[in-house]
């Protein structure tokens, strides 16, 4: 299933109009209306958004089925695997998909120019990122800091942030936030 028949699904599902969640997540009913119909491909900024308003974790919008978590273990074969093509991102989930964990490790691939929205973006909670390969630019509180191969940060989520890879290859990263946000 894609992400925006995903949404309309979730948002019928909860008895919400487009305009209810236009209301809710800020996003124009026009846009709201093509991610729903999958004519674009939302940042991750405007999916976090979006499923703030519908009440769920990002993660659900790319479940398909609901596996049993009998593992505190994840094998690298097994990761939850998704991809936001707009944002030039791919995402490993390192925790079991259904977990109820606080907190939540992704490992990321950044592409050259991947971002994660034009505007910085805050939310509740810490968030940590370890860079493993390459070069990752991000802003919090309005200071930016260039992280380079093994270098890592620890933020206040509250702070407005963002990032980008403004490096000429993929940027391999591990995000680690508390709680939750996918």
């Amino acid at each position: 299933m894609r992400v925006g028949s995903k949404i309309r699904e979730i948002r019928t599902k909860k008895n919400m109009t487009l305009r209810d969640l236009s209301k809710k997540s800020g996003c124009s009913l026009g846009f709201l209306s093509q991610v729903e119909r999958d004519l674009v491909s939302p940042t991750i900024s405007s999916l976090r958004r979006i499923a703030d308003a519908l009440g769920i974790n990002i993660i659900s919008l790319f479940e398909e089925r609901e596996p049993p978590v009998d593992s505190i273990v994840v094998r690298k074969t097994n990761r939850g695997k998704f991809e936001n093509r707009r944002s030039r991102v791919k995402y490993e989930l390192l925790r079991p998909q259904f977990s109820d964990t606080t907190i939540e490790a992704l490992y990321m691939y950044l592409e050259p120019g991947a971002i994660s929205g034009t505007s910085p973006h805050s939310h509740n909670g810490e968030e940590l990122v370890i860079v493993l390969k390459g070069k990752l630019e991000i802003e919090v509180g309005g200071k930016s800091y260039l992280l380079e191969e093994g270098d890592s940060a620890v933020y206040n989520s509250n702070l407005p942030h963002k990032w980008r890879n403004s490096y000429e290859g993929t940027t391999e990263v591990i995000w680690v936030n508390h709680p939750p946000t996918f």
